[in-house]
């Protein structure tokens, strides 16, 4: 019931579930304590600033992964990073107000890491699908 509408109020769970509402608020916060559970927020990123998104896959020496994905957390335009397998071990996402701002960040930001090797862009052209929310129809 989460997964479809992470907005569920105690009674529609209690009905989903068949669980009395103080089992579930009681279930909810268990979960949510042992961080199994937790909040995340999806919005339109354009009114905020954020126009454009772009996935980068980087191309990393062994040595340099853990140092660049620390430095890549700290950049406000990365909005997800992770490590990965293959030629390219670091694939990130970010966004920003335009291409010429991706520009900078690109040539100024991640072309200033030390062991980035390569780096390939691609723009995001539209979002099919975003975190795990399923709006009603």
């Amino acid at each position: 019931m989460l997964r479809r509408d992470g907005r569920a109020t105690f009674g529609e769970l209690q009905t989903s579930t068949g669980q009395s509402e103080s089992a579930v608020k009681r279930r909810l916060e268990r979960l949510r304590s042992t961080g199994i559970l937790y909040f995340k927020v999806q919005h339109d990123r354009e009114p905020l600033g954020h126009g454009i998104s772009a996935m980068l896959w980087l191309s990393v020496p062994p040595s340099a992964l853990d140092a660049v994905g620390r430095k890549l957390a700290t950049h406000h335009e990365v909005r997800f990073a992770g490590a990965t397998t293959g030629q390219a071990n670091v694939v990130a996402t970010v966004a920003g107000p335009s291409t010429g701002e991706l520009y900078t960040y690109l040539s100024e930001k991640i072309g200033g890491l030390d062991g980035v090797q390569a780096v390939e862009t691609a723009l995001t052209l539209r979002h099919v699908k975003q975190l795990a929310y399923e709006p009603s129809r």
